[in-house]
C-alpha cells in the first residue's frame, strides 16, 4: 500500500466556502491514511460527493475525480482532508 508523508495521528480538518462546509477527521497509521471520516457536511445537494472519501481512502492521496454534479461538495471535501493531512506534516 502506498505510504503518505503524514506522522502516525488522527487529524481534523475543514474547508468552508459559505453554502458548502466540511469537516474531517483522518487517522494515519504507519504512514497509511486508515480512515476518513465525514463529521459535518452542509452541502446543499451535494450529498453524493461523499463518495470522494472512499476514493481518497483507496488511492491514499486527495487528487482524486470529483463526483459529477456534486463538484463545489467533492472539492471542499478533498480541501478539508488536504487541511487535516497538512498537520500531520510538522
Amino acid at each position: 500500500m502506498k505510504q503518505t508523508a503524514e506522522a502516525d495521528g488522527v487529524y481534523d480538518g475543514s474547508c468552508e466556502t459559505g453554502v458548502v462546509n466540511a469537516t474531517v477527521q483522518v487517522t494515519v497509521r504507519d504512514h497509511v491514511i486508515t480512515d476518513i471520516s465525514l463529521v459535518r457536511h452542509d452541502n446543499g445537494r451535494g450529498a453524493s460527493a461523499e463518495a470522494v472519501l472512499q476514493q481518497m481512502l483507496r488511492s491514499q492521496t486527495t487528487d482524486v475525480d470529483a463526483v459529477s454534479g456534486a463538484t463545489c461538495s467533492s472539492k471542499v471535501i478533498r480541501k478539508a482532508v488536504e487541511n487535516a493531512l497538512t498537520k500531520g506534516l510538522s
